[in-house]
C-alpha cells in the first residue's frame, strides 16, 4: 500500500514539474491556399515536430495544421506580441492560425487544441497553444508558448514551456507504442477541421467576400457567380434635374407656338377688305 501511494506521490509531482520540451521538425506541407481580400496570400502549412521528454513526460510529437497569412507593408495589422502582451508585434511578416495535435510514436492522438503563431522578419516565430486531452489522454490538458525558427532547409527547431498533463492511460499507451512507425501526416491532420480564420490587414475596408481555399473540398464553387447573360440589365431612373429641363424646354415650345398662333390672327384682322 505504502508503494501505491508513493507512486501517486511520484505521479503528482511529475504532473507539475516545469514543461520545458525542445522543438525539432520540418514543414512537411506548404501551398497557396486562397487571397484574402486585401490580396494577402493564403498559404496552408503542415508542422510535423517531436517534442523532447521533459518534466517527467517522455518525448511527444506535435502537429501543426494551420493557414499563414503573409502581410504587406500597407496591410500589416497593429497586434500585440503573443509572447509579450504589453508589447506591439513590431517587424511582423505573417500570422498563422490552426489546430494543434499532440500525439504518441504510433500517430495516436493525444491532445489537440488551437495554434497561433507570429512570424516576425528575422525569421522569429512566436508560438501559443492551448491543447485538451482526448482518448487515452482524456482528462489532461496543457498550455505551452515558445519560439522556433524555420532553416532554408525547411527544418525548424526552437524551445517550448508551460505545462501538460498526462494521465495514466495515456503514459501506458505512450510506453506501449514507444519506438513505432508513426501513421502518416495526412492521416493525422485529417482527423481535424481547420478553417482559415478571416484575417484582414488594416487598409482593408469591412467586406463579405468569400474566401475559396478548396482544402478539404471538390467542386468548390463561387457564391458569387457572374449574372447570367439573359438577365435584364438594371433601368436608369431620370434625375430631378432632367425631369425640370425637359418640363422647361415644352413650356418655352407652347409659348413659342401661341405667340405665332396670335401675331397670325392679328395680322389677319389688319389686312384691308378690297
Amino acid at each position: 500500500m505504502n508503494v501505491f501511494l508513493a507512486l501517486l506521490l511520484v505521479a503528482a509531482h511529475a504532473a507539475s514539474a516545469p514543461y520545458t520540451p525542445g522543438l525539432q521538425g520540418e514543414v512537411t506541407g506548404y501551398r497557396l491556399a486562397g487571397i484574402e481580400p486585401d490580396g494577402d496570400p493564403l498559404d496552408q502549412v503542415v508542422l510535423s515536430t517531436t517534442l523532447s521528454p521533459s518534466g517527467g513526460l517522455p518525448r511527444l510529437h506535435l502537429i501543426v495544421n494551420s493557414y499563414l497569412e503573409n502581410f504587406k507593408p500597407d496591410t500589416t495589422p497593429i497586434l500585440p506580441d503573443l509572447l509579450h502582451e504589453n508589447r506591439t508585434a513590431t517587424n511582423l511578416g505573417g500570422f498563422l492560425n490552426g489546430k494543434a495535435l499532440i500525439t504518441d510514436d504510433a500517430g495516436n492522438l493525444l491532445y489537440v487544441g488551437a495554434f497561433l503563431a507570429e512570424a516576425f522578419l528575422n525569421n522569429s516565430n512566436h508560438t501559443v497553444m492551448r491543447v485538451v486531452g482526448v482518448n487515452a489522454a482524456k482528462g489532461g490538458s496543457g498550455q505551452l508558448k515558445g519560439t522556433f525558427a524555420l532553416k532554408k532547409t525547411g527544418s525548424l527547431a526552437g524551445d517550448l514551456s508551460g505545462a501538460l498533463t498526462l494521465p495514466p492511460a495515456a503514459r501506458a499507451e505512450i510506453a506501449k507504442n514507444r519506438g513505432a512507425k508513426m501513421e502518416s501526416v495526412e492521416k493525422i491532420i485529417g482527423l481535424v477541421t481547420v478553417k482559415p480564420h478571416a484575417m484582414m490587414g488594416r487598409s482593408t475596408h469591412s467586406t463579405s467576400a468569400p474566401l475559396h481555399t478548396g482544402y478539404g473540398k471538390k467542386g468548390n464553387k463561387s457564391t458569387n457567380p457572374s449574372p447570367s447573360p439573359s438577365a435584364s440589365p438594371p433601368q436608369r431612373r431620370l434625375s430631378p434635374v432632367t425631369i425640370v429641363a425637359g418640363a422647361g424646354a415644352v413650356a418655352c415650345l407652347l409659348a413659342a407656338v401661341a405667340l405665332w398662333l396670335w401675331q397670325r390672327r392679328t395680322t389677319t384682322s389688319d389686312s384691308p377688305v378690297e
